[in-house]
């Protein structure tokens, strides 16, 4: 195989996974995912007085919150034109780089927090459940914004 085909099938397979959305009726399923995970989050911290058990539980329950937001992310709209392509487009370049941003600064501010209440501080990463969140959140609420202001 020449060069040539590989990169054209390289282009054909990211094609592919860049037009990959769900269906409409996805968007709902994954709001509910989301609403459920999240009082289970504080439920579970209630609730659970086992800490092995509790920190599990936690885990799962982010990462549901997280599978939860991706499909109502990657959900289509009733109509999906080329106007909400391109909305969506922006609103994932926006997320992304507030969330690069974010990922930046934020071990900063922490470090400055922790250092005004405690006295002393170290230097923290963000770790993967916050900057994954703060992705998906910033982009469904820009892709909201952007749809409702379009509207008037």
């Amino acid at each position: 195989m020449s060069i040539k085909k590989i990169i054209a099938c390289e282009r054909r397979s990211l094609e592919k996974v860049s037009k990959f959305q769900l269906p409409h009726h996805f968007k709902k399923v994954g709001w509910v995912l989301f609403i459920v995970s999240f009082i289970s989050l504080f439920a579970s911290s209630i609730i659970i007085t086992d800490e092995s058990l509790k920190s599990t539980i936690v885990v799962i329950v982010k990462y549901t919150m997280l599978i939860g937001l991706l499909m109502v992310s990657l959900a289509k709209e009733p109509i999906e034109d080329e106007f909400i392509k391109s909305m969506r487009m922006k609103s994932y370049m926006i997320a992304f780089t507030l969330g690069v941003i974010q990922t930046l600064i934020m071990p900063f501010i922490t470090l400055g927090a922790e250092t005004i209440v405690d006295g002393v501080s170290t230097l923290k990463p963000v770790y993967d459940f916050f900057v994954l969140w703060v992705l998906l959140f910033c982009q469904i609420l820009v892709f909201h914004v952007f749809k409702s202001t379009a509207n008037d």
